[in-house]
């Protein structure tokens, strides 16, 4: 079960990296608003990935049998996509909007309920996020044969996608007078880079598999 839980967390940690949409609202939104409004929409984020990976969990437990006759193509598409998601990154020139240009405005219980729920559409809406979970857990090899180990990993994702949320929004709340604009564009190219590598390592781990078709 430590084991599914420490998979689980890694699925989570790399799924909420704040390359996306998501990001784009959370980032600025903690420059400007303070820590509780960014974590407002990284745990509505959160909460959408609880959902998708219980989805993931599940559909991987009745397709398991066609994910282990062919895990080699399931790692080279995923790896590709994965790939091609962290060269866009590299490449990307979305803005991410001054703080100065947000208009700050008092943050009250029913505008962090908004945010967060803001968070969720936004993640949830998001076929890509169901997509790469099942390409994490088949790449880690989860169990999804013992109930336990299920729950474990299933709360594992959970626990280290509010972990990571809470984390970005606390580091980028407390240094928010020195980040620039030009810095988080360089985090965001590296976290490209960063994705860039795991998907060449899921494509290069699929090679002795088709291979031994």
């Amino acid at each position: 079960m430590i084991i599914g839980l420490l998979k689980g967390l890694i699925v989570g940690i790399i799924v909420s990296i704040p390359v996306g949409p998501l990001g784009l609202l959370c980032i600025p939104r903690t420059l400007a608003r303070g820590r509780r409004a960014g974590l407002a929409v990284g745990l509505g984020g959160s909460a959408s990935d609880t959902l998708y990976s219980a989805l993931a969990l599940f559909a991987l437990s009745f397709i398991s049998g066609f994910i282990e006759a062919h895990k080699g193509w399931v790692l080279l598409a995923g790896g590709l996509i994965i790939s091609i998601t962290g060269i866009r990154l590299l490449v990307s020139r979305r803005q991410v909007r001054h703080p100065d240009s947000v208009t700050a405005r008092a943050m009250s219980p029913v505008r962090h309920i908004e945010g967060a729920l803001n968070g969720f559409l936004i993640s949830v809406t998001n076929p890509g996020t169901l997509v790469c979970m099942l390409w994490l857990f088949t790449f880690l090899n989860v169990d999804t044969a013992t109930p336990s180990v299920m729950a474990a990993e299933w709360a594992g994702t959970s626990l280290g996608s509010a972990t990571s949320w809470c984390l970005i929004t606390w580091v980028i709340s407390t240094f928010r007078d020195r980040i620039t604009i030009g810095q988080l564009h360089i985090l965001t190219r590296i976290c490209g880079a960063a994705i860039l590598l795991i998907g060449l390592a899921s494509a290069v781990k699929s090679l002795p598999l088709l291979q031994s078709l």
